[in-house]
């Protein structure tokens, strides 16, 4: 660091030392022959962090059969280092919370905070990390040296939240104004408070997200630290500024985790986060649901792999370039040319990536048939033109029903398939039932006549409840449900179950 602002910072700031319980537990964490009884004797000193530690054991981070009621079996359950590390965390917390700000939002920042420990430790757990709770602790303080920098620098953070909301170029602020960044002070104050290497390390270097992949524990330590700010983002921004593919690729390229696990673990933070608001006392996604944030995810990361994501993202920069022209040849090679949904064959192929892809994650995938209702009248009354016409009116009803992920494509004649990624047994239901009431309220002229058509869906789920031997298995179970939909009456979504399957194997 610049030796005057090193210096500046020394003689301005008010930053509050780490409070007594918080040295004590430093020092408590320096002694290799530490015993429980000297620890649990040290949290009872505080029983609102007492209170905390037992709540934590016996949370759903730490699922154990058997409830700890009391200090010493909390300790059992947490392991020494994780219970010095955690209450160190909450002691922390309560101290650094009771500062004036002078431009920073104080809100914000403990939100995200939160949030990106939150993160940090769902990361660590992917990763096999035994030291998840330092990874928690460095991710919670990663960005002290903002709240350092608000009480040295008065005006520095005086452009408002905007600038907070967008941590990158809050970054550069600073290194423009002081020729160093928080992540940097952060480093350095944490180091004076005498927090382990691995814990100041990894908070100075939490602005660094690597390009490349390592199995070293200690990189994969900073990794998860430095990658756990991108993705509190996630769930902290509005969303048209998150980042879903780019934080992925991030996680694929510094960790490893390929979308279906970076997936995997947003829906980890998504189940963390109550538990995190409750021991915190914090209100982390305000008025947002963490449902509704990974649904978007999903959204996002089911559209394409991000090696295509890399690919359109080069021809959108270079829209001249000939691959571009072959891109949409290959395209057109893959569409229905009457309705401009997916043709037959890309839908085979594309079913077949996303079933092994279901199978090897354990991600769900549904897949729907849907079928028009006496179409052979349309054609017989009114002429194939006429019918045409219907056909492509379906096919703009079912694309506007669904998701931007979901793929529909023409089956042959009146049937329609849509595939459904990341996709369990209640959404596609919800959804194919969405389509089903559209039809209904959608009126067409014919002619000088005014028609209205249904149409009847049967949908297939593999997942949880019912895993396929194959792809084959799988389109057939949708088509049976279509089946029993049709002679149920028309009209109507029926979702495959077991009881299906028999009934038309009695009939058969």
């Amino acid at each position: 660091m610049n030796p005057e602002i090193e210096a500046h910072l020394r003689l301005s700031v008010n930053f509050p030392s780490p409070p007594g319980v918080a040295t004590h537990i430093i020092e408590l964490a320096q002694d290799p022959d530490i015993e429980m009884g000297k620890v649990a004797k040290a949290l009872s000193m505080d029983s609102a962090l007492a209170t905390k530690i037992l709540r934590i054991a016996n949370s759903p981070l730490y699922a154990q059969r058997r409830k700890s009621e009391n200090l010493r079996q909390a300790l059992v359950v947490l392991g020494l280092n994780a219970t010095l590390t955690l209450a160190l965390s909450f002691s922390l917390v309560k101290s650094l919370r009771g500062g004036k700000s002078n431009g920073l939002n104080y809100g914000l920042y403990w939100r995200r905070a939160l949030l990106a420990a939150t993160a940090a430790r769902a990361l660590g757990d992917a990763m096999h990390q035994s030291l998840v709770e330092e990874i928690f602790l460095a991710a919670l303080l990663q960005d002290v040296g903002m709240l350092a920098l608000d009480q040295a620098v008065p005006d520095l953070y005086s452009r408002g939240e905007a600038l907070q909301r967008n941590h990158t170029a809050l970054a550069e602020h600073e290194k423009k104004r002081l020729q160093v960044d928080h992540a940097h002070i952060g480093g350095w104050l944490m180091k004076g408070w005498n927090l382990p290497e691995r814990l100041h390390r990894a908070i100075e270097h939490s602005h660094q997200v690597a390009l490349s992949h390592s199995a070293d524990p200690a990189e994969v330590f900073d990794r998860c630290v430095a990658l756990s700010g991108p993705v509190a983002d996630l769930f902290l921004l509005d969303p048209e500024h998150r980042q879903f593919a780019e934080t992925a690729l991030s996680a694929e390229r510094s960790l490893g985790l390929d979308r279906m696990a970076f997936g995997q673990v947003l829906g980890t933070i998504g189940a963390m986060i109550p538990e995190t608001e409750a021991i915190f006392e914090a209100d982390l996604l305000a008025k947002q649901h963490p449902e509704l944030i990974l649904e978007q995810a999903r959204e996002v990361l089911m559209l394409r792999s991000l090696h295509t994501l890399r690919e359109i993202n080069t021809l959108r920069s270079a829209p001249g370039d000939s691959s571009s022209r072959a891109l949409e040849l290959e395209e057109e090679t893959r569409r229905d040319e009457l309705t401009g949904v997916y043709n037959r064959a890309y839908l085979d192929q594309f079913l077949e990536r996303e079933f092994e892809s279901s199978t090897r994650h354990k991600w769900p995938l549904s897949v729907a048939f849907a079928d028009l209702d006496n179409f052979k009248k349309i054609n017989d009354s009114f002429g194939h033109q006429a019918g045409d016409r219907i056909l492509q009116a379906t096919a703009r009803i079912i694309r506007g029903n669904t998701r931007e992920t979901d793929l529909i494509a023409r089956y042959g004649g009146e049937e329609f398939v849509v595939v459904l990624p990341a996709t369990d047994a209640d959404t596609a239901r919800s959804i194919c039932e969405r389509i089903v009431m559209a039809f209904r309220n959608t009126g067409h002229v014919i002619g000088s006549d005014h028609a209205t058509m249904t149409i009847s869906i049967g949908c297939a789920t593999h997942g949880t409840q019912t895993l396929f031997n194959s792809v084959a298995d799988f389109v057939k179970a949708a088509d049976q449900a279509l089946y029993t939909a049709k002679i149920r009456g028309r009209n109507r979504m029926v979702p495959f179950d077991g009881q299906i399957s028999a009934a038309l194997a009695h009939i058969g």
